[in-house]
């Protein structure tokens, strides 16, 4: 699978949740999400544009998930693989046993909506604001141009500006607020 993501920096969600509510979207939960993202002992993630996540959900769900090297220019386009585990001290020492090193925490809370085959997040990110990301997912490569569009095209009518576009990752601009160089 291939997720399609727009991700916009915005001064506020205000507005933007008011427009959803005249595109009819419908809210589905409200959550509190802590990634720990990890750098591989084998090869430098910065430099493959791979990423190695454990997320930890507010209701104590664990998953892993990696994610491979960004596609197009426009999004955060990548595959995607991800499983649920439910030992998250288990699954934190067997990454250090295997060398991973933890980089970096980003710790976020997110108000999550539906509007027809997209998924919407009111991020608030912990040292770094509020964001709007909007995604589907696409089974096939061939599709990923096209989504990418419609994505866009949902966020102009939620009004989100094109140049709120932020293209880089929660890790990266933490790292980045650190002044460390991303994993």
């Amino acid at each position: 699978m291939f997720e399609v993501e727009v991700k916009y920096r915005v001064p506020s969600h205000d507005r933007i949740k008011d427009n959803l509510k005249s595109l009819n979207a419908k809210f589905l939960e409200h959550t509190e999400e802590t990634d720990i993202y990890f750098n591989s002992p084998v090869r430098d993630f910065a430099k493959t544009d791979e990423a190695l996540r454990v997320r930890v959900y507010g209701d104590g769900t664990v998953v892993l998930t990696y994610k491979g090297p960004r596609i197009g220019s426009v999004g955060k386009t990548r595959e995607e693989l991800s499983v649920t585990v439910n030992d998250l001290d288990s699954l934190l020492e067997i990454l250090r046993r295997l060398g991973f090193k933890e980089v970096a925490r980003v710790v976020k809370r997110r108000d999550i909506y539906n509007y027809e085959n997209f998924t919407i997040y009111m991020d608030t990110v912990e040292g770094l604001g509020s964001f709007v990301e909007v995604e589907t997912m696409v089974n096939n490569k061939e599709l990923i141009n096209k989504a990418t569009e419609e994505v866009l095209q949902l966020g102009d009518r939620m009004g989100l500006r094109r140049d709120w576009i932020e293209r880089r990752t929660y890790l990266e601009l933490v790292l980045e607020k650190q002044g460390v160089n991303k994993p």
